[in-house]
């Protein structure tokens, strides 16, 4: 064996490693979909509001984004037995261009929803691009001290090698969910009264929508702490109390009450 070809083996010397970044890919591809599909149907079937918001335009378009980004790292794991480094670079694409275009489509309800909600996909498709890019047999050299071209390996090697690859899905879990915090938290920081009277107006009309009068008032009542000369919120505060003392119940009285 030449020592080019040493530097550059193909993908089926190591047969667990192979199935291990198609299957990665393969997951990620299909929880795309899901989460897609799940985009997709409820802003077809007209869910007009739910518990986290209005489902409009921007959540359309996220579905499609995320389903082509889904599909495209599907195709990626049959590029791999061919061409791992461009299967690599596709699959690692994928995976992280859904963490923007997820916290723009729920830009209007909390972009961090929208970024959570790629997580399972994108996490799945990353550790796939990485270790594609990586290659298997560095992480096993550098990385785990294993002999990168043995064709048969102990089950202990093929166990720490899996093991590895799980920790490291957990962990970039976490740095996603921890990033997207993080860039929520800076977006809350910028934002002037008006940006979020405009985001509590828009949460008291959906609470609203959906008989929820009491969360429809703690909104305007958040306005109406940033400024209590707010005719608008003054009003249609006082339009859900009215609402909120016409539903039955003596609970729901006694909260109108409390509320006033």
């Amino acid at each position: 064996m030449t020592g080019t070809e040493k530097d550059s083996p193909s993908p089926d010397t190591d047969r667990l490693a192979r199935l291990s970044i198609q299957t990665l890919a393969l997951l990620g591809g299909l929880a795309g979909v899901l989460i897609a599909a799940f985009h997709l149907l409820a802003s077809q079937m007209g869910w007009s509001s739910i518990s986290l918001g209005g489902w409009g335009l921007l959540y359309q378009m996220g579905g499609t984004v995320f389903l082509l980004l889904a599909v495209a790292g599907t195709a990626g794991a049959a590029l791999y037995r061919n061409s791992p480094k461009k299967a690599g670079l596709l699959l690692l694409f994928c995976g992280l261009l859904g963490f923007p275009v997820g916290y723009l489509a729920w830009l209007d309800q909390g972009g961090f929803l929208g970024w959570a909600a790629w997580i399972p996909a994108g996490v799945l498709l990353t550790a796939a691009g990485i270790l594609a890019l990586v290659t298997p047999r560095t992480l096993r050299i550098r990385l785990l001290g294993q002999e990168g071209d043995s064709p048969e390996r102990e089950p202990i090697e093929q166990a720490l090698f899996i093991g590895t690859i799980l920790a490291s899905i957990g962990v970039m879990t976490v740095i996603f969910l921890f990033s997207g915090l993080l860039i929520n938290a800076a977006e809350e920081s910028l934002k002037d009264d008006a940006a979020r009277d405009q985001e509590d107006f828009a949460q008291a009309e959906t609470a609203a929508s959906m008989g929820r009068w009491d969360r429809s008032v703690q909104a305007y009542d958040r306005i109406l702490s940033r400024n209590q000369s707010n005719q608008e919120a003054q009003e249609k505060r006082a339009y859900a109390l009215e609402k909120l003392g016409e539903e039955d119940g003596s609970g729901q009285k006694q909260e109108t009450q409390r509320l006033s």
